[in-house]
């Protein structure tokens, strides 16, 4: 092996270190354990989709009779409490504890009230702002469960609520 110098000179000094020939077989040794320990201890994240939509203005759910669309039900979520309405009118309102909404109660009314609306296979859940992202999905995740395959995303109206 050579010494590289910044002189042009091609001879060492008179007190030159004598050459040392690297080894390299610890380390390639630990990288050979290492990387698939490293590998296996990795988590690989899943990633998890919900398919929603926004409510269409017009469709397959027209009116053939007076040519506007059916009414289809909708979850009003507020700070304080869900409503399950079709239309203007409501049809039920469950409170919430503080930052908890009572999921069961609003399964139960949604498998309810699914039994007797006109578009079986989709609601709208409408959210007022200041709600929190975790109790939509919640929500979404509730109403997939009530049967719902079509799940349409809008926000509240801050007035009546």
């Amino acid at each position: 092996m050579r010494n590289i110098s910044f002189t042009k000179s091609q001879s060492a000094p008179s007190g030159a270190v004598p050459e040392v020939e690297l080894d390299l077989t610890p380390v390639m040794n630990m990288f050979l354990i290492l990387v698939p320990f490293l590998v296996s201890m990795a988590v690989f994240t899943q990633v998890a989709i919900i398919e929603f939509s926004l409510p269409p203005n017009v469709g397959a759910g027209l009116d053939d009779s007076l040519g506007k669309p059916k009414l289809k039900l909708t979850v009003v979520l507020g700070n304080d409490h869900s409503k399950v309405t079709l239309g203007e009118r409501m049809l039920d309102s469950i409170p919430s504890a503080g930052d908890r909404f009572d999921t069961d109660s609003l399964l139960a009314r949604l498998k309810v009230r699914r039994a007797g609306a006109d578009i079986q296979d989709e609601v709208i859940v409408a959210v007022l702002d200041p709600v929190r992202f975790k109790h939509v999905v919640n929500v979404m995740d509730v109403c997939r469960d009530a049967g719902f395959e079509k799940i349409g995303l809008s926000s509240a109206a801050d007035e009546g609520l």
